[in-house]
């Protein structure tokens, strides 16, 4: 039994460690997580934002480890000193629906262009979003163009490459 514990807590630390150091690492990767294709740097800065709770712009061993340990204190749901399979599936599921609502949130803001709480027709539609596109204005979008628009945006957020149809580009 007492095995298990400890296997259970072992488990359960690797993986949020594992999870806190992707994050912490894809920070300091930069905005383009080293690929160079200019992806992901809004949610870096953001996770940066979190971590670094001193504002000295970098994150320390102490914000990082009271990070983790924040994490498992909130994954150890029944307080016995371990987080379970379920438990971890559970503070999992939870930081993701949070993640989603702020996504969601954000796009309906870039959305709602005039911010008057409604999106229209013309809002969602992305307003000038093919003209914009369209750098040589031959009523064309070729694949270069697709390509340099892409570089200014992020993917999951807007961008011409976000094939999953789940977020719609920023309005203007």
């Amino acid at each position: 039994m007492a095995n298990k514990v400890l296997i259970t807590a072992l488990v359960a630390g690797v993986a949020l460690t594992t999870g806190a150091l992707t994050g912490i690492g894809a920070a300091f990767a930069g905005p383009d997580h080293g690929r160079g294709d200019g992806h992901g740097g809004r949610s870096h800065d953001r996770m940066l934002e979190k971590l670094d709770t001193d504002k000295d712009g970098a994150v320390s061993k102490a914000e990082f480890e009271a990070k983790r340990n924040a994490d498992f204190t909130a994954a150890d749901t029944n307080k016995d000193g371990n987080v379970s399979a379920a438990e971890l599936s559970a503070f999992h599921e939870k930081k993701m629906a949070e993640r989603k609502a702020e996504r969601e949130k954000r796009m309906y803001d870039r959305l709602d262009a005039n911010k008057d709480g409604k999106v229209t027709k013309g809002e969602f539609e992305g307003a000038g979003m093919f003209d914009r596109m369209d750098t040589n204005k031959d009523g064309k979008i070729a694949a270069d163009e697709m390509m340099a628009h892409g570089k200014g945006s992020h993917r999951g957020h807007g961008g011409p490459d976000d094939a999953d149809g789940q977020d719609m580009p920023p309005a203007e």
